[in-house]
């Protein structure tokens, strides 16, 4: 966007004993043949790094969507919307990383991970100095210094957009 800014995101880490809480939350608002404005929040709960729980939350002029993941017994109960998106399935497949991790750590020792907004799994790919992901057709691009994320170049269905990080 030439350098525009559209938002902020925030994200917070919270770890007690073997509990870890991860909360990204953003308020976005750009013109796009009209005005278009996003609130997003996701909060995942980790057991043992295990990924245990997890609500995504969007309200938008373009609707308000939701998704819950639930890790019970052995497997996740998934239910997603999103803009043009609907998932309810189960996955047996247990997951120690997602996509509000990648705000914290560059996922050097993972392959996979879980899209909490759409309740997917997708394959995490090193491409030269960049990770990339691809969620329901959307390439999303991370860029990592010292483990510590920089940047995202994010594609979504509504705008894509670059996250840049302001303070460590």
């Amino acid at each position: 966007m030439a350098g525009i800014s559209i938002g902020e995101l925030n994200a917070k880490k919270n770890t007690k004993d073997k509990n870890t809480v991860y909360e990204l939350t953003s308020l976005v608002s750009f013109w796009f043949f009209g005005n278009i404005s996003v609130n997003f929040e996701i909060i995942s709960h980790y057991k043992d790094n295990l990924l245990v729980k997890s609500r995504t939350t969007t309200k938008s002029n373009r609707g308000d969507f939701f998704s819950k993941i639930d890790w019970i017994n052995e497997q996740y109960e998934i239910s997603a919307t999103s803009y043009k998106y609907e998932l309810d399935t189960a996955l047996a497949n247990p997951f120690y990383f997602s996509s509000s991790k990648l705000y914290f750590e560059e996922p050097i020792l993972h392959a996979v991970f879980m899209a909490e907004n759409y309740g997917l799994s997708s394959p995490i790919k090193k491409k030269g100095d960049y990770y990339e992901v691809d969620v329901n057709g959307n390439k999303n691009k991370f860029y990592y210094l010292n483990g510590k994320l920089e940047k995202a170049i994010m594609q979504s269905p509504i705008k894509n957009y670059v996250i840049k990080r302001k303070s460590n």
